[in-house]
């Protein structure tokens, strides 16, 4: 039997926390996004969820089921998969003052490589998608094809900061991405991570986007420190996303369904009605009151 181990520090202290019916996940892909998942989950009837003792992390095992490139090609045919605000965006763009070398892992379409431009930064970026990378070149934007491991090789503490947006999380072996990442800094350089907070309201919801093919870990606050302790990073400073407009319907229904189950008082809370209600109310403003779905880490490399 395979030994499990943590994908941030290769030690066997993990706990299991649940398992997953691939057929269900086949089943529920195609009924909400139109996809056949089958081929990218490779003959695997069960998908485990682990959790490093140590770091918190949570990864998926097997290990092997990130989504292909035509699995992306796909999602990116939907507006939401590639958009070109993003809070983090405006959060980077405060934190990467001062740097004059700036790498992106992960450009997608380019919408965070326009941004830094128009902003005065030297930037470059990093997209394996061919799909993104050829409507990046389309907006003569400064990307290229290449994996962070030969960027890291070629350009050795080359850079004053190394930004990833929503892309760690794709990532089977985290560990190596970010020994590829801080490879690539000058000592005192940022990397800057944006990731899904798994302690949002996301923990309470069945999110297919959440899980492989898609996701291949889960991170928190927890995480992100623990990362100080084995690898040479420090943590300046940690920023929680807003609730944003198109996140609040979720938001509801993710703690709607976490409570109702209660106590009859919480079904009346919860109710049909009273979401609306709440709805309209959060979508006034008050929704930024709430945590969103996102956590950005700003760390420094030692």
């Amino acid at each position: 039997m395979q030994q499990i181990t943590s994908p941030l520090t290769g030690a066997a202290a993990v706990t299991k926390l649940r398992t997953i019916s691939v057929d269900d996940l086949v089943r529920d892909w195609q009924a909400s996004f139109g996809i056949d998942v089958s081929s990218e989950l490779h003959g695997c009837r069960e998908i485990h969820l682990y959790q490093c003792d140590e770091t918190k992390l949570k990864f998926f095992v097997p290990g092997h089921l990130f989504g292909s490139e035509q699995f992306y090609a796909q999602l990116q045919k939907f507006d939401w998969f590639y958009m070109d605000a993003k809070w983090e965006f405006d959060v980077a763009l405060s934190d990467l003052n001062g740097c004059r070398e700036v790498l992106e892992v992960g450009s997608g379409t380019g919408a965070f490589l326009k941004c830094a431009l128009n902003a005065g930064f030297n930037i470059r970026g990093l997209e394996l998608s061919g799909a993104a990378l050829a409507v990046a070149k389309q907006r003569n934007l400064p990307v290229e094809k290449m994996d962070l491991s030969e960027m890291s090789a070629q350009y050795p503490e080359h850079f004053d900061a190394v930004c990833s947006f929503q892309v760690l999380e794709h990532v089977s072996n985290p560990r190596e991405f970010l020994d590829w990442a801080i490879g690539a800094l000058r000592p005192g350089g940022r990397l800057i991570v944006c990731v899904p907070n798994s302690e949002s309201f996301l923990k309470h919801q069945y999110n297919l986007l959440d899980m492989p093919p898609h996701h291949m870990t889960q991170w928190s606050r927890d995480t992100l420190f623990s990362l100080e302790k084995i690898l040479p990073l420090k943590v300046l400073s940690v920023k929680y996303e807003p609730l944003a407009s198109y996140h609040v319907p979720g938001f509801l229904r993710a703690y709607a369904e976490h409570y109702k189950s209660r106590s009859f008082f919480n079904k009346i809370f919860f109710s049909g009605r009273m979401l609306a209600i709440y709805e309209k109310v959060m979508m006034t403003g008050c929704r930024k009151l709430f945590r969103g779905q996102s956590i950005y880490c700003c760390f420094q490399k030692a």
